[in-house]
């Protein structure tokens, strides 16, 4: 009976045919297998191998073994989770698109923009309007409306409920439009149809077009990669403040 290709059992004694040597049990032949210089040994699969090259094929190959194929150097994870850990964690890898990236940041963006993932919870939606719904959770109903002291959770909600009219002070999307394009910098934010004649909003960092304003904010504010123009010293929060002092007082 083999035990393995170079591993024999005769019934009595187990032979190690690469050395030629002769063993009284398996336990016997096994340690000479783990101590031996002169061929290979897989511990988890019980196998001989005549060369490293060909024991590192088999790690690579074989399904019983959890072996990370981005790192140069061979090493087997006790499992297919930790595997996964150090993914994630040393190579910044996505399973779903097959792709590593530079820096945890990056893989991070990623995740947002494509995999709809909330950075608060770890939880990853099925779409971009679940988790921007989802995102509503996490945020308190302190931004007070520039117009009729309502309440929202994001200044990009109190912009649709400007665009929208109803607020007492009668502001709507066409005044909101035009707060914009006397604006300085609407050039940055702005794209114009040249066929029709219309234009519409633009992210100036990903080049994604919007059809409000509310929109191109609700975007800024959930796309980690797009966010920095919502910082205090940012384009979209100058803005922001035009809008404030042009809604409060509008005769200026």
């Amino acid at each position: 009976m083999d035990l393995d290709r170079y591993l024999t059992y005769d019934g009595v004694d187990y032979e190690c045919t690469i050395c030629e040597r002769f063993f009284a049990s398996r336990r016997a032949i096994y340690d000479h297998c783990r101590d031996t210089s002169r061929h290979e040994w897989c511990e988890k699969c019980e196998r001989v191998f005549l060369s490293e090259p060909a024991k590192n094929q088999h790690l690579r190959n074989s399904s019983n073994h959890n072996i990370c194929w981005i790192c140069p150097q061979i090493e087997d994870f006790e499992d297919s989770s930790d595997l996964d850990d150090h993914l994630v964690e040393d190579h910044h890898y996505c399973d779903p698109c097959d792709r590593a990236y530079s820096s945890a940041r990056k893989l991070r963006e990623h995740d947002v923009n494509v995999h709809h993932l909330c950075v608060k919870c770890n939880r990853f939606f099925g779409n971009e309007n679940n988790l921007r719904m989802h995102r509503q959770t996490h945020q308190p109903r302190d931004m007070e409306c520039y117009g009729c002291y309502q309440t929202f959770k994001s200044f990009s909600g109190m912009l649709i409920h400007l665009e929208s009219g109803a607020c007492e002070l009668g502001t709507d999307e066409e005044m909101i439009d035009d707060i914009f394009c006397d604006w300085d910098r609407s050039w940055m934010f702005k794209l114009d149809n040249d066929e029709g004649g219309g234009w519409r909003y633009v992210c100036s960092e990903c080049e994604r077009e919007f059809g409000k304003l509310s929109a191109l904010y609700q975007h800024a504010e959930d796309a980690p990669g797009c966010s920095d123009r919502m910082e205090d010293e940012g384009y979209l929060a100058e803005l922001r403040r035009l809008i404030r002092d042009e809604v409060q007082d509008p005769s200026d």
